[in-house]
């Protein structure tokens, strides 16, 4: 169950044991090493504060090791999409290390946003039209295509206007004046 825990999360034992048994070793180590340093015989409030001392480094350890943990799981994350991005969501993941993880959440929604299989999952087109494969897109075109020519047979023709008469032209020319053909010429520069 742990095991498909961590695949869920793409981490492994190997991860557990870098990030996590490493700063746990280097806590007792720091602990042992205190109280081999002081071989008289302490008594309880001494320990008490060796205890505490090595809680203290035990827990700054961890909290760096964590961090760092953290600061890398958008790039894992994009690594795993195979992300066309993933160098830049990595040199910006270590510039969030530096301002204490503020771009942080932003990388990791620019790391979840891309997918091999549908792209970045932005829906383009009509959403009425199931048409996810260029193939299925050209038979929708072709459907449409067939409809529009079947429409156009059925119709008598294009019907088309009758050229005005010249005389029609220039009574209606000579009714706007002066003032329109200026304004015509106005809007033609």
């Amino acid at each position: 169950m742990l095991r498909d825990t961590l695949r869920r999360f793409g981490l492994s034992y190997m991860w557990i044991g870098k990030w996590v048994v490493a700063p746990v070793l280097l806590g007792g180590l720091v602990i042992a090493g205190a109280v081999l340093l002081f071989r008289q015989e302490p008594d309880f409030d001494t320990f008490l504060n060796y205890f505490a001392l090595g809680l203290l480094i035990f827990v700054i350890v961890t909290l760096f090791y964590g961090i760092i943990a953290i600061h890398d799981v958008p790039y894992e994350i994009a690594k795993k999409r195979d992300h066309p991005h993933q160098d830049a969501i990595h040199a910006a993941g270590w510039v969030s290390l530096f301002t204490l993880h503020a771009l942080w959440p932003f990388l990791w929604i620019w790391a979840m946003l891309y997918r091999p299989e549908r792209g970045w999952g932005f829906a383009h087109g009509t959403a009425g039209v199931n048409a996810s494969t260029p193939d299925a897109k050209l038979d929708e075109l072709l459907r449409r295509l067939e409809v529009l020519e079947a429409r156009g047979k059925s119709q008598e023709g294009p019907k088309r206007l009758a050229p005005a008469e010249p005389a029609a032209i220039s009574e209606a020319a000579q009714k706007e004046g002066e003032p329109a053909k200026a304004a015509a010429k106005r809007g033609a520069r």
